[in-house]
C-alpha cells in the first residue's frame, strides 16, 4: 500500500464511503447486513453499461493517465507528480537527465504524428497507426492490471511489508487461457510469457525472458511446497470484468487488507498466527 507504484487498491475513505461501523459489518468483509450492502451497491454498484464502459476506458486510457497524473499511483505522492516531471517522487537524482530525454522523446513522437496527421489526414493516420497502438497498448494494460489486482491477492502496509511479500503480491495467469488450449498457446508464445512468468519478474528481474519459463516452474514448484499460489484464473477480458467488479476499495485500516466488492464483502482475510501476520490469507465463509 506504501511501496506499490502503481495498481494501488483505493481505500474506503478515498471511494466515499462512511467510516466503517462495527456493529452493522466487520474490518474483514465477512460479516454485512443487508441494509449496509444496500448503501454500498448504491454507492459503488456498476449499471450494465457502466460495468463495460469503465473496464474499456481503463484498458484505453489507463496508461496515460498513469504517467501524467499518476492515476491508480502511489496516492502518498503530492498533487502533480507525473512521469514527465524529472522532480517527481518516484525518480532519483541522477533520473533527472533521463527524464528530460525520455519527455524530449515523447514529444518529438506527437510531433511526427500531428505532421502525419496534417499531410495523411486523420483517418489515414487513425487506421494505420493510432489504432493498432491502442490495440497492443491496450493488452500491456489488460496483462498488468491483471497481474497485480485480484480479490485473492494481499495488500501490505508499511508495518508488515516487506520485500518477498511485496513480490508474491501478484499472479500469473495464462492469457487468453479462457477461450481455450489454442488461444491459450497463441497468447503465452505471442507475448513471451510475460504474462505466464510474472511473479518470477517480481522475485528476480535479472533472469533473460529466454530462461523464463524453466525458472518460473521451478519458482512455482518450490513455492508451491509452501503453501504460496501464484497461478491466477485465465488472463481476458471476461476476467477483466470480474475483477473490476469484485475490486472495489480495501480498508482504511489494517496492515494486512484485501479487496472488497460493492457490497462490502471480501473474498479472503488475512491468516494471523498468534503473533504476527501470515503472508496468506484464507477464504471467507460465503
Amino acid at each position: 500500500m506504501t511501496q506499490d507504484q502503481v495498481f494501488v487498491p483505493a481505500t474506503r475513505s478515498m471511494v466515499g464511503l462512511p467510516p466503517l461501523d462495527p456493529t452493522r459489518e466487520d474490518i474483514l468483509g465477512s460479516r454485512v447486513t443487508e441494509e449496509v450492502k444496500k448503501e454500498m451497491w448504491e454507492a459503488l454498484g456498476d449499471s450494465p453499461i457502466g460495468a463495460i464502459l469503465t473496464p474499456a476506458s481503463y484498458l484505453l486510457g489507463g496508461w496515460w493517465t498513469y504517467i501524467i497524473m499518476n492515476a491508480s499511483g502511489q496516492p502518498r505522492y503530492p498533487k502533480g507528480t507525473s512521469h514527465f516531471t524529472p522532480n517527481s517522487p518516484m525518480f532519483m537524482a541522477h533520473h533527472y537527465s533521463q527524464v528530460i530525454m525520455s519527455t524530449v522523446g515523447i514529444l518529438i513522437w506527437l510531433a511526427c504524428i500531428g505532421v502525419s496527421i496534417h499531410y495523411k489526414g486523420f483517418l489515414q493516420v487513425f487506421r494505420s497507426y493510432l489504432l493498432p497502438y491502442l490495440w497492443v497498448n491496450h493488452w500491456l494494460v489488460l496483462i498488468t492490471f491483471l497481474q497485480h489486482t485480484d480479490p485473492l491477492l494481499p495488500h501490505y502496509r508499511a508495518p508488515e511489508f516487506t520485500f518477498a511479500r511485496g513480490a508474491l503480491a501478484t499472479l500469473d495467469r495464462n492469457l487468453l487461457g479462457d477461450l481455450g488450449s489454442v488461444m491459450a498457446w497463441i497468447g503465452s508464445h505471442a507475448t513471451n510469457g510475460i504474462s505466464e512468468t510474472h511473479v518470477l519478474h517480481h522475485v528476480c528481474s535479472k533472469i533473460p525472458h529466454y530462461n523464463a519459463w524453466e525458472a518460473s516452474t521451478a519458482l512455482k514448484k518450490r513455492l508451491a511446497s509452501a503453501g504460496v499460489p501464484i497461478e491466477g484464473a485465465p488472463g481476458g477480458w471476461a476476467e477483466v470484468y470480474r475483477v473490476f467488479k469484485e475490486c472495489k476499495f480495501v480498508e482504511d485500516e489494517g496492515d494486512v487488507v484485501f479487496f472488497k466488492n460493492a457490497y462490502g464483502l471480501a473474498q479472503m482475510k488475512p491468516a494471523m498466527p498468534e503473533s504476527a501476520a501470515s503472508d496468506s490469507g484464507v477464504e471467507v465463509d460465503k
